[in-house]
């Protein structure tokens, strides 16, 4: 499964406002035009970071979130004259970040909107060794996510094979969707299934 990869690394303390978080997802505007079907992996590098607020956040994590999710569910653009509203975009943001302060504050950020997002200490490539897991996700999807990662790619019939629970395929399919969704995997088309693919080889919820 292809990705090409885009650094954003505000080399600032403190993350503060829309309007520099917008500045600072310039690189992410010039693929507006360019972007097709091919998914882009979006690394935040907030090393430098020892503060962040909420409206830097919606503007920058959240908004590419948003972006993914209407991608993953097949959403229509919607007609706006504002350059920076929700549209359909094949993205995955993936956070990096060393203050704990940081982290705690995206996680808090994450949950409040039934959100997440994968983060870690050091940049790395896919498959990342070990994630953390911020924000908030259902306990299933969390076990499906890790088995996912045990197993390798994987359709939804194999994953049901693979595990004791008494749920159907459709059921597995829901859940692999949801955490598409999430853009917390990958997925690309064989014949009629989905094959799924996680980001990371392991998850470790943020405590």
């Amino acid at each position: 499964m292809q990705l090409e990869t885009l650094l954003i690394r505000p080399d600032r303390t403190h993350l503060h406002g829309a309007s520099p978080a917008q500045a600072d997802m310039t690189g992410i505007r010039t693929l507006f035009t360019t972007m097709g079907t091919t998914s882009v992996l979006i690394s935040f590098d907030f090393r430098s970071a020892e503060s962040i607020t909420g409206s830097y956040l919606r503007a920058t994590i959240l908004w590419t979130l948003l972006s993914g999710k209407e991608f993953a569910e097949g959403m229509a653009a919607a007609a706006s004259s504002d350059p920076w509203a929700i549209r359909p975009l094949p993205l995955y943001p993936v956070v990096i970040a060393k203050s704990d302060e940081v982290l705690g504050e995206i996680d808090d950020f994450l949950k409040q909107r039934n959100r997440a997002c994968l983060a870690l200490k050091s940049p790395e490539s896919i498959p990342f060794a070990q994630a953390l897991l911020l924000g908030k996700v259902d306990g299933f999807l969390i076990d499906t996510l890790k088995l996912l990662a045990e197993r390798g790619p994987s359709v939804a019939q194999s994953l049901k094979e693979a595990s004791n629970e008494r749920i159907s395929i459709g059921g597995w399919s829901n859940r692999l969707a949801d955490l598409y969704s999430h853009r917390l995997v990958m997925r690309m088309r064989d014949g009629k299934s989905w094959i799924y693919q996680t980001l990371s080889k392991e998850h470790t919820p943020w405590a």
